[in-house]
């Protein structure tokens, strides 16, 4: 009876703790480099994964184990179980770094900007011919997508991320479901 309390109060701490780390995650959405952050970060964790499943079958390969050699046919199925185990334990900083790498370019970008349109300005005294050709191309790319309603947005941003994540994870553990079906 005391053994089941201690167990049941185990799996709901495991299960906070998970819960917070993706809430934690969800917290930086705020942010403005979220979107890039999280789908460059995401494409980090998928890396990081592969090398992990790649490096334990490599060093498990060594050893001479029938239950390790039964686990190869399968072995690129450790793969889903690797990303949920580094978006647990770290994907929060993954996302956050690369989030900041954004801001950085995005900051020394502004910067080069303002300093061309004030060399320019001070030389010809009108704006640089080259911000109207960066907001033409802006258009182009996004206008259309800028017209849309919010939460329009909202649904395209979010289903294009999971979109692309399960694409990763699927792409990565194609050869494995070949085995089961």
């Amino acid at each position: 009876m005391v053994l089941d309390v201690i167990r049941e109060n185990k799996r709901e701490s495991k299960m906070i703790f998970i819960k917070n780390r993706i809430q934690d995650i969800l917290a930086l959405k705020n942010e403005r480099h979220f979107l890039p952050g999280i789908l460059l970060g995401s494409y980090a964790i998928v890396i990081l994964a592969t090398v992990m499943s790649l490096w334990s079958f490599m060093i498990l390969g060594k050893i001479d184990n029938p239950f390790f050699n039964g686990l190869l046919p399968v072995a690129s199925l450790f793969f889903p179980f690797y990303v949920a185990m580094i978006i647990i334990f770290a994907g929060r900083e993954i996302i956050w770094c690369h989030m900041m790498m954004f801001r950085q370019m995005d900051k020394l970008f502004k910067w080069a900007i303002d300093r061309y349109s004030l060399n320019y300005y001070k030389k010809h005294k009108k704006d640089p011919p080259l911000l109207n050709k960066f907001s033409k191309i802006q258009y182009k790319l996004f206008g259309k997508f800028f017209k849309l309603p919010p939460k329009m947005q909202k649904r395209i941003k979010i289903s294009g991320i999971i979109a692309w994540i399960a694409y990763m994870v699927l792409n990565k553990t194609s050869e494995s479901w070949i085995t089961f079906f």
